[in-house]
């Protein structure tokens, strides 16, 4: 199985890039299934406390993938939260990469700034991308925008 094969069977799933896929919360099969297609890295937006229904980290590991857990909510999503994300997406050997929270909102939201600055997408595409991959917060949306433009201008 291959990434996109694989992003078919996932809650919201979408690859809206080569070598990175999106999705809701996993579940212990969606677990194995990523293993079996090559996956390398599981990067989880949910708050630690958010339930999973499951033991998501040992099981990610145990399968041989990296868990990062970035927490994203509403108070947290600061540039720090940024540059965490963007610095693991930019690294070519956790590629592939599942970016998941629970309904693929905060995916969205964090993979706009990459959108903009990384893939140089025009805002109008980058933020219509967001949107199909699961964005549907506005403030997410907004403070995306603001951190691309922010280091757009420090170049």
């Amino acid at each position: 199985m291959d990434l996109d094969a694989l992003v078919r069977q996932l809650p919201y799933g979408s690859c809206p890039l080569p070598g990175i896929a999106g999705a809701g919360q996993l579940a212990p099969p969606h677990v194995t299934e990523a293993a079996k297609a090559g996956v390398r890295t599981v990067i989880d937006l949910r708050a630690a406390g958010e339930p999973r229904g499951f033991d998501e980290a040992a099981a990610v590991r145990a399968a041989g993938m990296e868990y990062v857990l970035i927490p994203v909510t509403p108070e947290t999503l600061d540039d720090t939260v940024y540059d965490r994300f963007l610095a693991v997406l930019r690294d070519a050997s956790k590629r592939p990469v599942i970016v998941k929270c629970a309904t693929a909102n905060r995916v969205g939201a964090l993979l706009l700034p990459y959108l903009l600055l990384d893939e140089k997408m025009p805002e109008p595409k980058a933020l219509a991308e967001a949107q199909r991959i699961g964005l549907r917060n506005p403030q997410y949306a907004a403070l995306g925008v603001d951190y691309a433009r922010r280091h757009a201008a420090k170049g």
